[in-house]
């Protein structure tokens, strides 16, 4: 069988696949958890990162370290900006990965990592804030599942107020953000493993609405969102990518 990682920062977000594993069998190591199993074909490790890039990246590194999957996949909910129409509960594929927030707040705005000149991943050519994905295999997930695909940022304090999250998609034409998918891709990157970045929309990111810790659902975020509709999407999308024989018999 072809050995996939399945990437997800919290189980709220991979319940279906969790359930969908056969012959299961769970792992704890540093305090994350990993369930290897069987699925669509494949020998597949559903591994829980937490949120945040500092967990991706911390829980994708001792796996990788353990072995090289052929394809890691990162799913779950993000949030997707105004001007992009995404509707809640749609789905989008990361073209490449971007962090939002490393860089320099000059007199002039807030220029990108470049401008202090170091990259955060030495090479040719050298990756600064960008982090591309492999777009043929990008557009061929995105057309067996039919959803959009596009520039992705990460982003370590969520976006509650629109005015800012409208800034980050015209700054870089980006569709929806998350906390995990550029620590994911960054590191994807240094072991030169293949990847992809599934996310359902949980929510748009417009002036958030704060709740009272009595009302119960400040557990799944503000009234408008929907985390589990989000999370299902995702896993749906998920589930068509990894069974068609277009990405099974790619060469990754």
């Amino acid at each position: 069988m072809p050995n996939l990682l399945l990437v997800s920062a919290t189980e709220i977000e991979s319940a279906t696949i969790q359930t969908a594993l056969g012959d299961a069998k769970t792992t704890r190591h540093a305090g994350k958890t990993a369930i290897v199993g069987n699925l669509c074909g494949w020998r597949c490790t559903l591994l829980h990162t937490g949120i945040g890039a500092v967990n991706a990246a911390h829980a994708l590194t001792c796996q990788l370290e353990r072995q090289l999957p052929d394809l890691v996949i990162q799913f779950g909910i993000g949030g997707a900006y105004v001007p992009t129409g995404l509707p809640i509960r749609s789905v989008a594929l990361a073209t490449e990965e971007i962090y939002g927030d490393v860089g320099v707040v000059t007199p002039e705005g807030w220029k990108p990592a470049d401008e202090i000149g170091i990259p955060l991943v030495h090479g040719s050519p050298p990756y600064f804030n960008h982090f591309p994905l492999d777009l043929q295999l990008v557009s061929t997930a995105a057309e067996i599942c039919g959803v959009r695909y596009g520039p992705f940022v990460t982003v370590s304090q969520c976006s509650g107020v629109q005015a800012v999250g409208d800034a980050l998609h015209a700054r870089f034409n980006a569709l929806c953000e998350s906390m995990e998918g550029a620590a994911a891709s960054h590191i994807c990157k240094l072991y030169d493993v293949p990847f992809l970045e599934v996310r359902g929309i949980s929510n748009l990111v417009e002036d958030r609405q704060v709740q009272s810790h009595q009302d119960p659902r400040s557990r799944s975020g503000p009234a408008r969102w929907d985390i589990p509709g989000a999370a299902d999407a995702a896993q749906s999308a998920l589930i068509k990518i990894i069974s068609d024989k277009k990405i099974k018999h790619y060469k990754l």
